[in-house]
Parts: C-alpha cells; sequence; structure tokens
C-alpha cells in the first residue's frame, strides 16, 4: 500500500508484494545455474562440432544472464522486506530495479528463441551430447512457463484506470502546495474543492473497470436488460465504496490478520478493565448483568425457540439436493428412490404438487420432500427458477404446526449473488408508503417478485383450500427463509402483514443491511431472527463495510512490521508465528481507550484518510429484522465441569457449550474476523447449533417433568 507506480501508471499490487514473486524467481533460477555449471564445468565439451559449440555458447549466456537476473532478484526481495506497509519511503527504488528487471527479461525472451532454434535444427541431428540436449529442452520450456506467468501476473495486476489515477494523485499534490505556499485555496477549473474534473474521470474509468468486472464474473449468465442493469448498478457501488482507497489485495489480507488481532485483543482489556460491565465475551459478544439469556422452559421461551428449529428444516430444505448431500453421508442413496426420472421407474412418488423448473429427475424436489419428513408436511408448490430479482420458494401445509409455510432459498448460483451485491436502500413498496421505511435493493425484488407469484397464481388460498376437513382454511402463515431467503422473507413479511394479520416469519442468518430503524422496529412484533456465532452476514451492509473500511485502514496504520511479516503470523503451521509488533505494543500497553478513540474518529470521518480532498459517501444505516436470537459459544477452561462424550473426554478435546441469548439490532454493527465467520453461516451448521442447545437443556427439562410429577 499504495499500489505500485511503474510507467507512470498504478498497479494493482503493492512493491512489498513483490517479496513471493522474487524469492521463487531467485530459487528457480539458483537451481538452473547449479545445473548448468555442473555440466559446463563436468562434461567434456567437443567446441569443434558445430551444434555442441553453439549449445556450449547457449548454456554460457544463459548462465550470465541468471547470475544477473539472480542478483535483481535478491535486490528486490530485499527492498521489498523493508519498511511497513505505509512506509513506501524505504521501498522507493523498485521501480527502478524493475526497468532492470525488464530489460534482463526482454534480453532472456530473445535468447529463449535462439534455444528454439537450436532446438528446431539439431535436436535430432546432434548426437554427440548425448542426454545434454534434453537439459536444453527443459530449460527451455521452463523458461517459457516463467515468462508465460510474468504475462499472467502483469495482466491480473493491471489497473485500466492506472493512468488517471497518477495524474489525479499528482494535481491533488500540486493542490496542496499551492495551497500551503499561498495560504488559499488555489484555482479551480469545476468551481468544487472536493470534486474535480480528473478524479470524476478516475471514478468512471473504475466504474468501467467493475462493470467489465461483473460482466466477465457472471459470463454464463446471458447479456438481458435486467443483468445489465444489475452490473451497472453494482459497478457504480463498488467504484464509489473503492474510490480513493489505494490498497492492493494482499493489503487486505494483512488488515484483517491485524484487525483480528486487535480485535481479540480489545476484548481481553474490555474484560480485564471491566468496561461497561463486561466480565466475558461469547462470540464477540459482550455479556454485562444486564444480557438477556433465553429461558428454555415451559412458560419460558422453549416453545418458540422449539419452533425456530422445527422452521429451520423448512429452511434448509429450500436448497434442494446440493445441501441435502452436504448435511447427509448417505444422501445419494436416500435420493435416488424419491427420484422421478425414467431411469428410477420404482421410486415414482406421484402427489399434486406444482413443480416449476426442476432438473429432468427433479432432483431439487426430491431432496425438498426428504428435509421436511420431520413433521406431516404437504407441499403444494414449488419454483425453482432462479434470475436476478429472483429467488426459488417453496409452499407446503405444516399439518403439525397448523401453518402454510412459505420458504425461500438463500445464495446457491451466481444470479443469487448478484441478487445480494444489488445493496443499497430502496423505499418498501408499501400502500400507502412509507418514505423511511427502506430495504436491502435486490432483496425488496425478491419479496416483490415472490407475492406477486403468491397472489397471481392463488398460491396460498389454494393451500388454505387444501384439506377443509381437516381446518386448513383456518391454518396461520409463517415465512421461513435463510441468507438471502431470509432477508427476503422478512421483507415479504412486511408486505404481507395487512393481508395476513397473524403472520409470523422466522429470518435465518438475515443480512445486517436490510431494514431501516423505523421497519425494524416495526418488524419485532412479528420476525425473529436467529443469528449463530460469529456470522460474518448479520453484520454485513453497506454502513458495516464503511466501518470496516475505516478499521482496515486503521489497523494498517498502526502497523509497523513489513507486510510478509504480518501475513506469516496468520499462515504459520500449528499457529505459531509471531504476534505483530503493533498488536504486542497494543496488548503490553493496556491502554483500551486511545485505540477504541483512534478506531471511532476513523469511523466518524467523512473523508478517506488518504486523502482528505474527496468526500466518502456515508449509507443509511441498516440492521436485521425482528427480535434476534443470538446462538453463542462458550469454550470451557481446564477443571471447568462439562459433559462431555467419553472419546472427547478421551482426546482432550473441549467442545463448546452452546447457549442462546437475545441480541438488539445495533449488536451487529461490526464485522467479527475469524476463521468460523463463513462457517458459522452456513445452514446446516446453524441448525446443529439449534440443536445442541437443546441436546444440553433435554436432561434439565426431563428433570424439570419429574419433580412437576412428584
Amino acid at each position: 500500500m499504495p499500489g505500485i507506480v511503474v510507467f507512470r501508471r498504478r498497479w494493482s499490487v503493492g512493491s512489498d508484494d513483490l517479496v513471493v514473486p522474487g524469492a521463487f524467481l531467485f530459487i528457480l533460477h539458483l537451481i538452473w545455474m547449479t545445473v548448468l555449471s555442473i555440466l559446463l564445468g563436468v562434461l567434456d565439451w567437443n567446441r569443434n562440432i558445430f551444434c555442441v559449440f553453439l549449445l556450449w555458447e547457449y548454456f554460457v549466456g544463459y548462465l550470465v544472464i541468471f547470475v544477473l537476473s539472480m542478483i535483481v532478484e535478491f535486490s528486490i526481495c530485499f527492498l521489498a522486506t523493508r519498511g511497513s506497509i505505509l512506509d513506501t519511503a524505504a521501498r522507493a527504488p523498485m521501480q527502478y530495479i524493475l526497468y532492470v528487471r525488464l530489460l534482463l527479461l526482454l534480453v532472456e525472451t530473445g535468447w529463449l528463441c535462439a534455444g528454439i532454434t537450436w532446438l528446431a535444427h539439431f535436436y535430432q541431428s546432434c548426437t554427440s551430447i548425448g542426454q545434454v540436449k534434453d537439459v536444453m529442452l527443459g530449460l527451455v520450456v521452463s523458461n517459457w512457463c516463467v515468462l508465460a506467468s510474468v504475462m499472467v501476473t502483469v495482466w491480473c495486476t493491471y489497473d485500466a484506470a492506472g493512468r488517471s489515477w497518477v495524474k489525479m494523485k499528482k494535481y491533488q499534490r500540486s493542490m496542496r502546495e499551492a495551497e500551503s505556499r499561498c495560504g488559499k485555496l488555489h484555482y479551480n477549473r469545476s468551481g468544487s474543492r472536493n470534486r474535480n474534473w480528473r478524479q470524476r474521470k478516475v471514478i468512471r474509468a473504475y466504474q468501467d473497470s467493475w462493470d467489465n468486472r461483473c460482466r466477465l464474473l457472471f459470463c454464463c449468465m446471458g447479456n438481458s436488460d435486467r443483468n445489465r442493469n444489475s452490473f451497472a448498478d453494482i459497478a457504480r457501488l463498488l467504484s464509489d465504496f473503492f474510490r480513493d482507497l489505494d490498497v492492493v489485495p494482499s493489503d487486505v489480507v494483512a488488515g484483517l490478520v491485524l484487525l483480528r488481532k486487535f480485535q481479540k485483543i480489545e476484548r481481553e482489556l474490555i474484560v480485564k478493565q471491566r468496561k461497561n460491565d463486561t466480565y466475558e465475551f461469547l462470540s464477540g459478544v459482550p455479556v454485562t448483568p444486564r444480557t438477556k439469556f433465553l429461558s428454555l422452559t415451559e412458560d419460558g421461551d422453549l416453545g418458540h425457540f422449539q419452533s425456530a428449529i422445527h422452521y429451520m428444516h423448512f429452511a434448509l430444505a429450500a436448497y434442494g439436493w446440493p445441501m441435502f448431500l452436504i448435511s447427509h453421508s448417505t444422501g445419494l442413496c436416500q435420493l435416488c428412490t424419491r427420484l422421478r426420472c425414467g431411469c428410477f421407474p420404482c421410486g415414482r412418488h406421484e402427489d399434486e404438487a406444482t413443480v416449476v423448473e426442476d432438473n429432468c429427475c427433479q432432483c431439487n424436489y426430491a431432496a425438498l420432500r426428504k428435509m421436511v419428513d420431520v413433521a406431516e408436511v404437504e407441499v403444494i408448490y414449488a419454483t425453482f427458477h432462479v434470475d436476478v430479482g429472483e429467488t426459488p420458494f417453496f409452499v407446503a401445509l405444516d399439518y403439525t404446526k397448523k401453518k402454510v409455510v412459505v420458504s425461500i432459498r438463500g445464495t446457491l448460483s451466481m444470479k443469487d449473488v448478484l441478487t445480494d451485491l444489488n445493496a443499497e436502500g430502496e423505499v418498501l413498496p408499501l400502500s400507502p408508503p412509507r418514505e423511511d421505511w427502506l430495504g436491502h435493493k435486490g432483496m425488496v425484488q425478491a419479496a416483490e417478485y415472490i407475492r406477486k407469484k403468491l397472489l397471481e397464481e392463488e398460491i396460498i388460498s389454494r393451500a388454505l383450500a387444501k384439506d377443509t376437513s381437516r381446518g386448513t382454511h383456518q391454518f396461520g402463515l409463517t415465512l421461513v427463509g435463510h441468507s438471502l431467503g431470509a432477508g427476503t422473507a422478512a421483507i415479504l413479511a412486511i408486505l404481507l402483514k395487512q393481508d395476513y394479520p397473524d403472520l409470523v416469519c422466522f429470518s435465518f442468518a438475515p443480512p445486517g443491511g436490510l431494514l431501516s430503524m423505523p421497519a425494524q422496529q416495526y418488524s419485532q412484533e412479528f420476525i425473529t431472527s436467529v443469528v449463530v456465532g460469529k456470522d460474518v452476514v448479520p453484520r454485513i451492509g453497506l454502513r458495516q463495510m464503511e466501518s470496516l473500511r475505516a478499521d482496515l485502514i486503521n489497523a494498517i496504520k498502526r502497523s509497523v512490521d513489513p507486510k510478509w511479516k504480518t501475513i506469516a503470523c496468520s499462515v504459520m503451521c500449528c499457529g505459531c508465528g509471531s504476534t505483530p509488533t503493533s498488536a504486542a505494543n497494543l496488548e503490553a500497553g493496556g491502554c483500551i481507550s486511545e485505540y477504541q478513540r483512534d478506531k471511532d474518529l476513523a469511523r466518524s470521518q467523512t473523508v478517506v484518510p488518504s486523502d482528505s480532498s474527496i468526500a466518502l459517501t456515508l449509507h443509511r444505516p441498516l440492521y436485521p429484522p425482528g427480535r434476534i436470537i443470538h446462538v453463542v459459544r462458550h469454550h470451557p477452561n481446564k477443571g471447568e465441569k462439562k459433559y462431555e462424550s467419553r472419546w472427547r473426554q478421551m482426546l482432550h478435546k473441549h467442545e463448546p457449550v452452546y447457549q442462546a441469548l437475545w441480541a438488539g439490532p445495533c449488536d451487529f454493527d461490526e464485522v467479527l474476523i475469524s476463521p468460523v465467520m463463513i462457517q458459522d453461516h452456513m445452514p446446516d451448521n446453524m441448525l446443529k447449533a439449534l440443536n445442541k442447545i437443546m441436546l444440553m437443556y433435554q436432561p434439565r427439562l426431563l428433570w424439570q417433568k419429574r419433580k412437576d410429577a412428584d
């Protein structure tokens, strides 16, 4: 950080990133130099033969190229390890060394062409050198592969707006120098100090760059108007978010490593100092005397929590066969008996369900039916059609709970990813409209699509009239979903609440940037969200990402170690890497107030820290929906009593204890960096965590029932 400037263009790689390719090329060239030195020193070369003489000259030439290259590559490695992430002055000569390395690469390319010429003329005919010509072939092939990898690396690190970026930075430096000399603002052609035509040109270039990346990444989705509009919206969002953020991918990795260390130390110091009466952190959540845990008793929250577990099976079933195979070791064998294709005629199960756009064997529907076998369930309608803003869902009658269940699938395709990324706030389509009720744009579109489907095809009405003798006309309505499906279900619940007053919704791992605060407060009456551990999705919204951006920059600014050392602290085997100096200083100083003050200051700033002349767009905060059940882990200390399986006791492995507490929508305004931040979001892991809570409380519930019976 920042990106290196070579040939008057910014590249998406930092000067301190070159330590890895430099070391790789140095080792490779050292090996080849050793091989060539042995061949030239040991073998008896008959240079009177023309082809042998040419080969000897070729090896000597390559030996010289390798020696020069190794000197340059050692210099690159040495320079790349100097200074911290932001201290680029120590690596200032890097671009000139790269110019020298490029010159050597051009010479090597010409030498490779000469090697190909020798192989074409003498590989078959020159028999007096034995197997040495095979070494020649290996040398040429190896170095052509290196050349190809260099070209791929250049293509990957090419910044389309790099030249405009350099011009803008040069202009901004001249502006600051003029202001410092004259004590007044320099003339600005655009008439705005914060916005000049150079910056607008860079923003347009980055929007085009992100748009092209989206089209390349989602190239299999077609080129419809809907897709083009989505690409444009996402490109504008991403270019606005990364505007003037002069970081490269490895800077983000190093920042995440540092941020994880800082977050851990911050929590430890808060507990040590008993700040805000915090006596423990569970899954990153501060536990105080005011923390409210779920009362899992007959007259408490037990029934509601059991309903959440029950409907989690429906949310899981919406994913179809991929999730069924992941969560069942013998899933393939179980699925084959329920397929409807001609390959399995004995496994046909006729029912009256309407199935839309499943595959030829209806694998998704077969898995769906299998996963909702936890209760007496009849599927009425299932659609697996997916597009941008159009999410698969199914409708079923749950005779056990006397409910009509609408279950909406989460993210499973690239089109779902586009829906997720379309994350700006949009006014909910209510009648009458409420301007301060905003929702995630992509999920608002998905909720409108499902509402339209339900109304046009009268799906809910068909379900209610399915079997009036069993009272289906009196069933209530329940909406469920996980991830993208959770957000869509929550917004759909708000849209349908006027028509179905008894409606309830269970939203599992919903996105953090979903509803504005007025809509969130209204949703607490009928929506229950469930979050497990350090799940990253309920902590991600545009506002949370801005906070993460500020925290990353703050962490990078505090770093005093080279980037390679910072990253190595997290990738060393068994976690035995040394702690970064900045983290060690924070831990040794014990002054958490200064760190929190810097963090809050970075978050509250309305300008980008790297350049105060460019304003940062701040998005309106959005929150997870409804009342929130947060499932947290408690890792027992040594000697702490805990019921464990015999095998775990023998292996000395301590399985965490799962607990559930009530959380507020503002408790998820910070992304917690953790190895389990993605794992906790997986729907099968969420179901396991919910079941573990019930397993832990079952002995207590049985004891209470026996006591009541006595």
